[in-house]
């Protein structure tokens, strides 16, 4: 069995596709996996650490907005799809799966014209355009969230007729979140004497999230051990002191390991890091970037109370800086947030995709 992987540019479109392929793997040993992903993103070092093949091709992502870049996106998505062909006419893939990131696009394309079936997943409660694109042509889509699942439509958005297979499985975290990793506390130079405050960006990091951090750091830091994860070229913190701990990107054993040690997160609200949330049961403040799809995603869980949302004017230091005080001393609502998010999805999305993935392939 040859599984084809696409997706990347952010760490959001990879993490599930890995989940997805290590519970393959485990009851398939002799499964292959290629991975196929953009040049400049942090999927490499993602994929790799899993001990999963990866190849990059050229992409451009689509804006919805005016933009020069615009201009040579139809080149590079004509260039990616011949990379991607030679790829595919070499791997013989019996599925392809992905989950979104522009760069399956291409690969989709390349992956359909030789027959392989396609396996998409849709994390945000928005449709993406990735996933628009792939579908008139997709054997099976999945969602996150069970609203998506009765909104999916086919086609590039020009169409209205509803897609027919839908599965609403939640979203695949990788089994490794729930495994017990070296000694967290003596590697991050931790304590037992203040609770642990995780900062997370995404893996491109968030400008955004480190300049609120920076500006509340000496009170953060007085109340808090503070575990940040800066982003990669983003770690521009000048300060030093026992209860701060900044890193470009926690590799994931150690992230899976703070994660499940942390009292409180800060986030954005990619589906990825929501399902992490809501399979460890964790308490998070939830940033989402402005004018994207992670609106949408906060909102769901605003309007669950499942996190404490904060957007437009709300985001600033002095704000943010009484959220997290308010919950240090309030544990009842801390406990009701923590409740809330770890029932917001179904935890076993990695199987039920790992068995329609396997069901497809053996239905060729």
């Amino acid at each position: 069995m040859k599984i084809l992987l696409a997706g990347g540019g952010s760490g959001g479109p990879v993490a599930p596709v890995l989940a997805v392929a290590q519970e393959i793997k485990k009851h398939h040993p002799s499964a292959e996996f290629l991975f196929v992903g953009t040049k400049n993103g942090p999927e490499k070092e993602m994929v790799e650490a899993a001990h999963i093949k990866f190849v990059a091709i050229s992409s451009s992502k689509w804006r919805r907005y005016f933009s020069l870049k615009n201009i040579l996106s139809p080149f590079t998505l004509v260039m990616a799809f011949f990379q991607a062909r030679k790829i595919v006419t070499r791997f013989q893939p019996d599925v392809m799966f992905s989950a979104g990131g522009f760069v399956a696009v291409p690969v989709a394309f390349a992956a359909k014209q030789v027959g392989t079936k396609i396996v998409i997943h849709q994390q945000d409660a928005r449709i993406g355009l990735t996933n628009k694109l792939i579908a008139p042509f997709a054997t099976e889509i999945t969602t996150a969230f069970e609203q998506t699942s009765k909104d999916f439509y086919s086609g590039s958005g020009l169409s209205n007729k509803k897609w027919k297979k839908i599965v609403w499985v939640g979203n695949p975290v990788r089994p490794d979140l729930y495994k017990p990793a070296a000694d967290v506390k003596k590697s991050f130079n931790l304590h037992d004497e203040l609770p642990v405050l995780l900062v997370l960006g995404g893996a491109t990091g968030s400008v955004q999230i480190n300049k609120l951090i920076e500006e509340i750091l000496p009170d953060l830091v007085s109340a808090h051990q503070v575990v940040h994860q800066t982003g990669k070229g983003k770690s521009s913190i000048d300060y030093q002191h026992r209860n701060y701990h900044p890193l470009e990107l926690i590799p994931f054993p150690a992230y899976a390991a703070i994660l499940r040690l942390a009292h409180l997160v800060i986030a954005r609200s990619g589906l990825s890091t929501i399902a992490e949330l809501s399979a460890l049961h964790k308490a998070a403040i939830i940033i989402p970037m402005p004018k994207t799809h992670q609106e949408e995603n906060a909102k769901i869980l605003e309007q669950t109370h499942s996190a404490v949302v904060l957007t437009g004017s709300e985001v600033t230091p002095e704000n943010l800086k009484k959220v997290i005080n308010s919950m240090k001393f309030n544990q009842k609502r801390v406990e009701t947030l923590q409740s809330n998010i770890g029932n917001l999805l179904p935890h076993d999305s990695s199987e039920k995709l790992a068995k329609i993935v396997v069901t497809i392939n053996d239905q060729n």
